[in-house]
């Protein structure tokens, strides 16, 4: 009886050490993971973009007020979204007592559409030895093209390999192409034909300030046509420069507008940027039937304005002439 009694102490006693072998074991395995808690959110202000549109990308970490917190593999790992700009940012305020909130704002865009997800971005804490690792989940972004859903597909659906179409950019040269010979025709046809007796132009700046005038009243913005607005505004603004600057641009296509604008002496720099800014950003509104939205056409209505108020001729360029 007395040796079963020493048998059961004695086994007890063996199974409290494997117990205490378990749980030490265990406890080391975990402990770091333990270190401290922290959250993770990612996500962006707009989750359905245009082709060229930029939006915010965010991550927010909150954590130990002490910690240090980083994104090692942040840059390279967006994919096909380019980074414009990056803030971070850290702040204590409106935060539970020793924990801070830590903030990386990145503003993106893409020229590529499709459905995208943002991968998940590596979140590194760090506080004295002890160290959390863990990752943001992916975020959803959709890109579209920038068309105004009234485009109709001319290739023909019972012989989808064959298709006939011209690439884009040669459409786009030809309608330039056509524009510019107008142009040229007109200003040829108005020299060889104008009548002796012709009431005198107006000076540049009264001229281009009544074209604005009958432009703006005709509400071409109001009514949609973003084409036939930015064509005439383009006009209006290339006679006034070459009229009042004596530059010879009104028949310039891009290309030599660049270079032909460089040379336009008592014209901002600025200016000069702008003028060939507007062609191209609107080449595709005038002849693919794209569309600016309506904070950019306002700020190329109210730029056209502010263009003629900054050139405007002084009182003794006037009286010298």
């Amino acid at each position: 009886m007395l040796n079963h009694a020493k048998n059961f102490r004695s086994f007890r006693a063996i199974r409290a050490t494997i117990a205490t072998f378990i749980f030490a074991t265990l406890f080391l395995a975990v402990a770091p993971c333990l270190a401290f808690d922290i959250q993770v959110n990612a996500h962006v202000d707009n989750a359905q973009v245009f082709v060229g549109d930029m939006f915010n990308y965010e991550i927010s970490v909150t954590a130990p007020e002490n910690a240090i917190v980083d994104l090692p593999s942040f840059v390279g790992n967006l994919g096909s979204f380019e980074v414009k700009e990056m803030k971070n940012d850290r702040t204590t305020e409106g935060m539970p007592k020793g924990s801070a909130k830590f903030t990386w704002q990145a503003t993106l865009n893409t020229f590529v559409s499709g459905d995208f997800l943002i991968a998940p971005q590596e979140i590194l804490a760090v506080v004295d030895k002890d160290t959390v690792q863990t990752k943001t989940d992916p975020v959803a972004v959709k890109v579209s093209m920038r068309t105004t859903g009234e485009e109709t597909d001319i290739l023909d659906v019972e012989a989808p390999l064959a298709d006939p179409r011209l690439p884009i950019w040669i459409y786009v040269l030809l309608a330039i192409l056509g524009v510019a010979l107008l142009v040229l025709l007109g200003w040829f046809l108005h020299k060889k034909f104008r009548k002796p007796g012709e009431v005198p132009l107006l000076p540049p700046y009264e001229e281009a300030v009544l074209a604005l005038t009958e432009l703006h009243r005709k509400n071409y913005l109001a009514a949609g046509e973003q084409g036939d607005y930015f064509m005439n505004l383009g006009f209006i603004i290339r006679r006034y420069i070459e009229r009042r600057f004596e530059a010879d641009i009104l028949d310039a296509t891009t290309t030599e507008l660049k270079q032909r604008m460089s040379h336009v002496a008592g014209l901002t720099q600025a200016y000069k940027e702008s003028v060939v800014t507007l062609a191209v950003e609107t080449e595709p509104v005038k002849f693919a039937k794209m569309k600016l939205d309506g904070e950019r056409c306002r700020f190329w209505d109210e730029w056209a304005d502010r263009l003629l108020e900054d050139t405007k001729p002084r009182p003794e360029e006037t009286q010298k002439k």
